[in-house]
């Protein structure tokens, strides 16, 4: 079990219906067609509601939770090769892969942009990298309850697998090709690299490409979050995108 907070964090997690939630606290005489919608959803969900004061919510999170702390079951994650099985042989779909992302902001900026440009799932480690938890959940705005989470526990040897499936792998990179000149792969799959140091050696070998956002300013590079936030709209925005299975 764990602690989410954050009204649309909150209405995110009643409107996918992925996760179990046990129950919801609200902060005394809260109002708003937000909460409206959030206490109707869990009325009909018979999620039990209790009023508190705002100092025993400070007390529950470490964190802005706009008046409302919800239990509720951990993030699910799912296996890589049967999310891959279920997508049809030449269906259309854009995955992300993060690669050692230690920053749970990054993280949860990433899974924003990936749940709001309909990418069809993200590959996250298992190991070495920040964990998909609390921070990662509020700062996707919800995002994290639509987008399927494929954990695994071998980048590299996942790229070979998702090549396998029929998708081009590109990798995000400095040195890369321009983002302007790619024609992009309607099954493709983007890897983000690590905030310090990008993608790891072998990860980027076995990219089928490597491309960079090419910029005029004076500042050098962009966070990984703002890089992938780009990456996924030109891709989702060039190819037609076809939805994930329910999992």
């Amino acid at each position: 079990m764990e602690l989410i907070y954050g009204r649309q964090p909150i209405l995110e997690v009643l409107k996918a219906g992925r996760r179990k939630l046990n129950k919801i606290w609200v902060q005394d005489g809260l109002s708003g067609e937000m909460v409206r919608e959030i206490l109707q959803q869990a009325k009909t969900k018979e999620i039990p509601i209790e009023w508190v004061r705002q100092d025993q919510l400070d007390k529950r999170v470490q964190g802005h939770h706009q008046g409302m702390v919800a239990e509720g079951a951990a993030v699910l994650f799912h296996d890589l090769s049967g999310f891959l099985a279920q997508l049809a042989p030449t269906a259309p779909a854009i995955l992300v892969a993060l690669d050692e992302i230690q920053d749970p902001h990054n993280v949860g900026a990433i899974l924003r942009s990936a749940g709001f440009f309909g990418v069809a799932g993200a590959l996250v480690l298992k190991w070495r990298s920040a964990p998909v938890g609390e921070t990662a959940a509020r700062v996707s705005s919800g995002a994290i309850d639509h987008v399927p989470l494929l954990r695994i526990t071998n980048l590299a040897q996942s790229i070979l697998d998702v090549q396998a499936a029929g998708f081009e792998v590109i990798g995000a990179d400095m040195e890369g090709e321009s983002l302007e000149s790619h024609v992009a792969n309607p099954r493709s799959m983007l890897v983000m690299g690590s905030e310090g140091s990008g993608l790891r050696r072998l990860v980027r070998d076995r990219c089928d490409k490597l491309l960079r956002i090419p910029g005029s300013g004076k500042v050098g590079s962009l966070n990984v979050g703002a890089a992938a936030a780009i990456f996924i709209y030109e891709f989702c925005r060039r190819s037609s995108i076809g939805r994930a299975p329910v999992l």
